[in-house]
């Protein structure tokens, strides 16, 4: 085993998890490096957001809505995707999404919100009338080679209907192709709509980044947090500011460095919590030093 590996793999070993599978990949080189189990299905949780956002600008850029649309004469998709829609964090499962009122005024905090996501995802599915789970195969999974994924509310807790929020299930090969998919784009997915949610939307727009505290500038893109000058934070001190990814609640993570033109992703059956607070930011520093 090469050098790399062999230190990557002694991070790992370090985490209390049973189980684990990750992958980096050079861009700019071709090398990629995978570890673990390339076959068992892991839960994504919110890692999850990001196939959600690339089918989001799929439909985007096929003309089931626009960015700048106003649903329901309330709330802007471009501010759905991008957490700044007012609405709450979670989804009632007591309230019909589109009846779920916001929290605060759009536009004047950043709160992370899976009821966003939901109700995109719910609109999606009026306008095109097709279910998510198959719209997402449709533009994003089969062209893609996400073979070994799908997506269902019932895959996790708070999903909400169309598990649009957190609910894809998959493999460490499909969240490769996924990273791929996210770098350099699908064939249902306009290049400039890919770029406009890869930039700083809002950018000085305060907020709670989960697990890591009240920001004062908690920067996202549209669907995809941007590291920004966040700290703490769960990628490494390394990344640069227009690094951008997600993390999800069952110990995941997925991250591209477009400085440095890596990708980083981990899949683990852990909940996140103290041991990926410390642990990420370290893993991360170990790939970003010797990786290329």
């Amino acid at each position: 085993m090469a050098d790399f590996e062999t230190g990557l793999l002694e991070h790992f070993n370090s985490w209390p998890v049973a189980n684990f599978a990750a992958f980096v990949v050079n861009f700019s080189t071709g090398r990629t490096v995978m570890l673990g189990d390339r076959t068992k299905k892991f839960h994504y949780a919110s890692v999850t957001k990001i196939a959600s956002t690339l089918a989001f600008l799929a439909a985007v850029s096929e003309g089931v809505f626009a960015l700048d649309q106003t649903l329901l004469g309330r709330i802007v998709v471009r501010d759905l995707m991008g957490h700044s829609s007012g609405l709450g964090s979670d989804v009632d499962p007591n309230v019909d999404i589109f009846d779920q009122q916001p929290v605060v005024a759009p536009r004047t905090r950043r709160i992370y919100s899976s009821a966003g996501f939901e109700f995109l995802a719910r609109w999606l599915e009026v306008e095109s009338g097709i279910r998510f789970d198959q719209y997402v195969k449709e533009v994003l999974l089969d062209p893609a080679g996400m073979v070994g994924s799908n997506v269902s509310g019932e895959n996790w807790p708070g999903a909400g209907s169309t598990g649009a929020a957190a609910g894809m299930v998959g493999n460490i090969i499909d969240l490769h192709n996924l990273a791929i998919a996210l770098y350099q784009g699908t064939p249902h997915v306009d290049m400039s709509y890919l770029e406009q949610a890869k930039t700083p939307y809002l950018p000085q727009l305060p907020g709670v980044l989960p697990g890591f505290g009240l920001m004062d500038a908690n920067t996202w893109g549209l669907g995809f947090e941007i590291r920004g000058n966040k700290f703490p934070h769960w990628t490494s001190g390394l990344n640069s500011e227009l690094t951008y990814g997600h993390f999800g609640a069952s110990g995941t993570f997925l991250w591209i460095d477009p400085e440095v033109r890596i990708a980083f992703g981990v899949l683990t059956e852990k909940d996140f919590g103290v041991w990926a607070q410390k642990s990420w930011p370290l893993v991360s520093t170990y790939v970003l030093e010797n990786f290329s």
